[in-house]
């Protein structure tokens, strides 16, 4: 008799706290669950109301007047210039690029690296061809299989493949409300025909650059 009072006693008082509980459990789930479904109804609204589309990005001209590697030391020297166009297709969406920064990688290595200014875009513009100059320099390149890599494209036409990546903040300007937007990347895998290979005026003219899609992302 007396374990069973005890316990009866022990439910009364803890009853009360488990109701406790549950009701504020209950409450903030309720209340979680409202907020997900309004912050989702937004999202939905604005998607339709602005349509957001990826920007779209192109190498239109690219320049490679010298790209050599010395012997034994594999010292990559350099000369680099690439012609970017940006177009933004939305339609009711106005972007701000900063902080860009572009980087160029042989075989996965980096080699050369430059900022670029700040860009404006209006709704579907296509901008004019962005100058990204990397400019001449040098910078080694670690591992015999990228030097081997380099060896076999100067010996196929000496054309080479090149990666230029282009990073940039973004803010968004939705009518006059401008709001910060996403991280931009994009990614322009070329190949690139080195010029200094066609001085010689008894060597076929260089063959002219392809145009280019490079891939965006967020």
């Amino acid at each position: 008799m007396g374990n069973k009072a005890a316990d009866a006693v022990s439910s009364l008082l803890c009853c009360p706290c488990r109701c406790l509980f549950c009701g504020v459990f209950s409450c903030l789930f309720s209340v979680l669950t409202c907020v997900l479904f309004a912050a989702g109804l937004v999202a939905l609204v604005l998607y339709l109301l602005f349509r957001p589309h990826i920007v779209r990005a192109a190498a239109v001209s690219a320049d490679l007047t010298a790209f050599t590697l010395t012997p034994r030391t594999w010292i990559l020297r350099h000369n680099l210039s690439v012609d970017l166009q940006l177009r933004n297709p939305n339609k009711r969406i106005e972007l701000h690029y900063h902080g860009v920064a572009a980087q160029a990688y042989y075989q996965g290595q980096r080699f050369a690296d430059t900022d670029l200014p700040d860009m404006y875009q209006c709704t579907g513009e296509t901008s004019p061809p962005i100058a990204v100059a990397f400019g001449a320099g040098e910078s080694p390149l670690v591992g015999g299989i990228a030097a081997a890599g380099f060896r076999r494209e100067a010996a196929e036409g000496a054309v080479f493949s090149v990666d230029v990546k282009v990073t940039a903040h973004t803010k968004l300007k939705l009518w006059l409300i401008k709001v910060p937007g996403p991280k931009t990347k994009i990614d322009c895998p070329l190949r690139i025909h080195r010029r200094n290979d066609t001085a010689d005026g008894d060597t076929p003219p260089q063959p002219p650059f392809q145009p280019t899609e490079c891939r965006v992302w967020f």
